[in-house]
């Protein structure tokens, strides 16, 4: 892992040394061909009914059978609850905001994630199920995530409250700490960022630079998805892409990003701004990852979780 500093030139066309396994890893997202959703418009909606099968939005059936699973619902859509193998937990409350482009159900990797988050740090994890694009957009999926937030962490301390969200997930977790921030209400104590988009329009040129080396991601797919999300709002309106909204006031904020991932350029960008206002963060780049490596079962995602376990405890 490194962290990056001011004038750090872009490393993704540059060859790194990673693990094995994450080489296959790489090797199997290009053969499968996982990009290729996010390579246009056309491409994306032609999929989008295998990638929002709604038997994807949920626990896979062999985890609801051996870990401590709660469900609820929120403005009609589900919620679901993993709590500590014991009753002993830390007091540790996350909302874990998931990914996917704002068009993609949750994946095994989100499932087995908060199976460790609530194993690592006796805490109790919350996914919600958000309503998807394009049959729904900010103005019925944003709300959602306000109120799970109210309705799962409002009764815990602030310093129990974590934020964390990978990909879309990073763009609704800093939005919400910013409308708590400008609410006059407490913001979570933490807020982790996993290869956050936090610019909808990926404007940045070191994005269309990363792009063929990224095997997960396509830039054109992302701001068509982009574009369903905002539906008629502009792109680079804060609480659509709140890379460009006040970051003063937030919160403890730490993001994890590869230099594999087209994302990579918000994340520097959150850096710089929050640093520019004073803001607390960290930005902590791993060589060679890819999009939501930290998740995937990789030597290099287990020193990438002890950074993040070191984050939430301080």
């Amino acid at each position: 892992m490194t962290r990056t500093e001011a004038g750090t030139p872009p490393v993704a066309p540059q060859p790194v040394r990673i693990s094995l396994r994450a080489r296959v890893a790489v090797d199997l997202m290009r053969w499968r061909g996982v990009s290729e959703f996010y390579d246009s418009a056309a491409t994306m909606r032609a999929r989008l009914d295998e990638h929002q099968d709604p038997a994807l939005a949920g626990p896979p059936q062999w985890l609801r059978l051996t870990a401590r699973i709660a469900h609820d619902r929120v403005d009609g859509h589900d919620c679901w609850t993993l709590r500590p193998p014991r009753d002993e937990g830390s007091g540790l409350h996350v909302l874990h905001l998931h990914g996917g482009g704002f068009v993609e159900q949750t994946g095994t990797h989100h499932w087995l994630f908060a199976r460790w988050l609530a194993r690592r740090l006796g805490a109790t994890v919350t996914l919600p199920m958000y309503p998807l694009a394009p049959g729904h957009d900010h103005r019925s999926i944003w709300p959602m995530v306000q109120h799970s937030y109210e309705h799962f962490l409002s009764a815990h301390r602030a310093e129990d409250r974590v934020v964390l969200g990978d990909s879309c997930g990073g763009a609704l977790s800093l939005a919400l700490a910013q409308l708590l921030r400008d609410r006059d209400e407490p913001v979570p104590a933490r807020i982790g960022l996993f290869s956050p988009w936090l610019d909808l329009a990926v404007r940045d040129p070191l994005s269309t630079e990363i792009a063929p080396h990224d095997p997960a991601l396509g830039i054109e797919g992302l701001r068509q998805a982009g574009r369903w999300y905002a539906a008629g709002t502009a792109l680079d309106d804060p609480e659509i892409s709140p890379v460009h909204a006040d970051l003063r006031g937030l919160g403890r904020i730490a993001a994890f990003v590869g230099t594999r991932d087209l994302l990579l350029a918000d994340a520097r960008r959150l850096r710089r701004d929050a640093e520019r206002v004073g803001q607390e963060i960290e930005l902590h780049e791993y060589p060679g990852m890819f999009h939501n490596w930290i998740m995937q079962p990789l030597r290099e995602a287990a020193v990438a979780r002890r950074h993040l376990v070191d984050f939430l405890h301080r």
